[in-house]
């Protein structure tokens, strides 16, 4: 039971309904930054047992939405605006030139991978209500789709770890799509783009679309994501 209400199993763990319904409760406001996760309330309150609750606290450690420090226990991730720079600084230093060689190396299948990923996102940003959890799901899966092409493997799992790093306010921001059809359209518009060039083989001009984005969030996402925040804990 979640909130009086049943666990629906559709083809998937219990471990993995957990880890959604865990999700729901950050986008929700009923798990907050920085808050300590305790096992044996989880459990109670989602009516299941604990062994389900830790894969999927284990789960959300893997997407940087949780820490866990020995002899402490696990709690949810706490950023601040400085935070939310430095990790867009790094990105913006690592993004524009893996998706160069991502692009250089493309085969016509991968390809078709990524537009068939960019096809699902399309098909989330119409669902109603729009899900803020499938759009943060599906944006990264598009975007990492695109980075495992590039064959530099460190280079990408560093990427990953900035994203996961980033997580919590991805996560939280994601419900501004979902709150916005405009700004949902244009995320996909801008994907859009990034096709376009990877089906020109314009290695340079992906290069430079994606550099200027991150410029641009930079210089406007931190202060976004930390004020939704606040707000949120008024």
């Amino acid at each position: 039971m979640i909130d009086g209400k049943p666990l629906k199993i559709q083809y998937q763990s219990l471990s993995e309904l957990v880890t959604e319904n865990l999700m729901d409760f950050i986008m929700d406001d009923k798990i907050h930054m920085g808050e300590k996760l305790n096992t044996e309330e989880l459990a109670q309150r989602l009516g299941v047992s604990r062994m389900p609750v830790r894969d999927a606290i284990k789960s959300l450690e893997k997407i940087g939405l949780v820490v866990s420090t020995p002899y402490v226990g696990a709690h949810v991730v706490s950023l601040d605006e400085k935070d939310v720079r430095e990790i867009y600084i790094g990105r913006k230093a690592l993004e524009p030139v893996i998706a160069y060689w991502a692009c250089e190396n493309m085969t016509e299948q991968e390809l078709a991978e990524v537009e068939e990923i960019h096809r699902k996102l399309s098909e989330v940003c119409e669902d109603e209500p729009l899900s803020a959890k499938r759009i943060f799901l599906y944006n990264k899966e598009f975007h990492f789709a695109i980075y495992r092409v590039s064959q530099f493997k460190r280079i990408t799992d560093m990427i990953e770890g900035l994203w996961n790093n980033l997580a919590f306010c991805k996560l939280i921001y994601s419900q501004n799509y979902a709150d916005n059809r405009e700004s949902a359209r244009l995320m996909l518009q801008e994907h859009e783009s990034y096709l376009e060039a990877l089906r020109e083989k314009n290695s340079q001009l992906l290069h430079d679309m994606l550099e200027e984005s991150l410029k641009r969030n930079c210089e406007v996402i931190p202060k976004k994501v930390i004020k939704m925040l606040e707000n949120r804990n008024k």
